[in-house]
């Protein structure tokens, strides 16, 4: 088991390289009101779903927590979001496609990310009595709520980009649509209670069914864009590749020591879409490392 305290310590590693990098790159200003919001919205979606839905709770080994939710997995979900949304607009994608980009980006690191938490018990989810989590006892709603969450602050934060209202609201614009539209969902899935469909299935059925084909679309998207810009994506591919390969040393480790290779498994699905970025960006881009990249900042 890989001790609780690497992982928070890791979480806020790539938190701190993510803000560096984007105070950098958007400036102070702008970069305060683009991380205060997102580091928040982390945070109270974690404490809302963990009082209103009861379904999963984080071990209290965590050691900055502020009521259930820690700190550490806001700032988690900061540099995940922060870099699917530079290597996004790096691919020069906007509006739309910049949000499901970076909801599938997320999601990349969270297909291993979430199994290998549980298996150390980092955090547990609590199914109805009857009912069974063939994922690695990960719920499917998870994934859905990562995406939704990815996708809805995106999208807001992206429509809001020169707005007056943004600095009126101090950046919590694409925060006060987001917590609704995700809370909605999660009511709506938990009351359908989709999740015993999946029942009868095995933790592969549930790869070729999710992880699988997700994964397989971005990695064909990611070929097709080809990133254009390398150099100024390189921390952003930097966080995505330490969360991958984070939880793949933890899968390796984890079938070293028990000879249970399946964690390992889902981990290199989930980690072909950013080594295939990382091959494409090394072969396709070396041409044009060397041209000024000035990106939008997220005013």
């Amino acid at each position: 088991m890989v001790p609780v305290y690497l992982f928070e310590a890791f979480l806020w590693l790539v938190f701190a390289i993510a803000l560096v990098d984007g105070l950098r790159r958007f400036g102070l200003k702008d970069g305060l009101l683009f991380f205060a919001p997102l580091m928040t919205y982390g945070w109270v979606l974690e404490e809302t779903a963990i009082a209103v839905f009861q379904r999963y709770a984080y071990t209290t080994e965590f050691f900055l927590k502020y009521l259930g939710a820690p700190l550490g997995i806001a700032a988690g979900w900061t540099a995940i979001l922060y870099s699917g949304l530079v290597v996004a607009l790096g691919l020069r994608l906007s509006g739309v496609k910049a949000a499901l980009f970076t909801a599938l980006w997320g999601l990349s690191i969270d297909f291993s990310m979430d199994a290998l938490a549980v298996r150390f018990g980092y955090w547990t989810w609590f199914p109805p009595p009857d009912v069974v989590l063939p994922y690695f006892d990960v719920p499917v709603s998870n994934f859905v709520g990562w995406f939704i969450i990815l996708w809805c602050f995106t999208f807001f934060h992206l429509s809001g980009r020169g707005k007056p209202y943004r600095r009126l609201l101090l950046g919590f614009d694409a925060v006060i649509p987001s917590v609704p539209l995700l809370l909605l969902a999660i009511y709506i899935m938990l009351e359908t209670e989709y999740e015993r469909v999946f029942t009868s299935l095995s933790w592969w059925h549930m790869v070729i069914l999710f992880p699988l084909p997700i994964m397989s679309v971005l990695s064909v998207w990611l070929v097709w864009l080809s990133p254009a810009r390398h150099r100024e994506n390189r921390i952003p591919l930097l966080i995505a590749e330490s969360f991958h390969g984070f939880f793949m040393v933890s899968a390796l480790y984890v079938w070293w020591s028990e000879g249970t290779w399946i964690y390992a498994a889902a981990a290199a699905v989930a980690l072909a879409p950013v080594l295939i970025y990382t091959l494409t960006a090394m072969v396709r881009g070396r041409a044009s490392e060397s041209m000024p990249d000035r990106q939008t900042v997220p005013q």
